[in-house]
């Protein structure tokens, strides 16, 4: 077991870079993968499963952040936590009612997350 370590429980999405920088969140709403994922993160990989299959990044190649849709020119609260990985086209957003507990997990496991949610 490792002791460095958390789980969490949400969905995934993975979102073309143009629609996430666009804010089209009705398409990445729509492109929901993996509506039950366990995300387990350790100090060096992160790793999003479900009974289809896994997704497993690197830390080196990882920045996590808030999510906040809009609603018009009002932003929402934050519900999902982004994964932008170095060499890949597409944006991982990880859908869950426990954005800020992930961002902390994240942050104390040493990964490169921006909790902006208290600011």
């Amino acid at each position: 077991m490792v002791l460095n370590s958390f789980v969490a429980r949400g969905g995934l999405s993975y979102v073309d870079r143009l629609d996430f920088t666009r804010g089209d969140t009705a398409r990445v709403v729509r492109r929901l993968a993996w509506p039950t994922v366990g995300l387990r993160a350790t100090d060096t990989t992160l790793t999003f499963s479900s009974r289809t299959g896994a997704d497993t990044v690197q830390h080196a190649q990882v920045t996590a952040q808030p999510h906040r849709p809009f609603y018009g020119r009002f932003p929402l609260p934050a519900s999902a936590v982004s994964f932008e990985v170095e060499g890949r086209d597409q944006v991982l957003l990880f859908w869950t009612p426990r954005v800020g507990a992930v961002l902390r997990g994240l942050a104390k496991l040493g990964w490169d997350a921006e909790d902006h949610l208290h600011d």
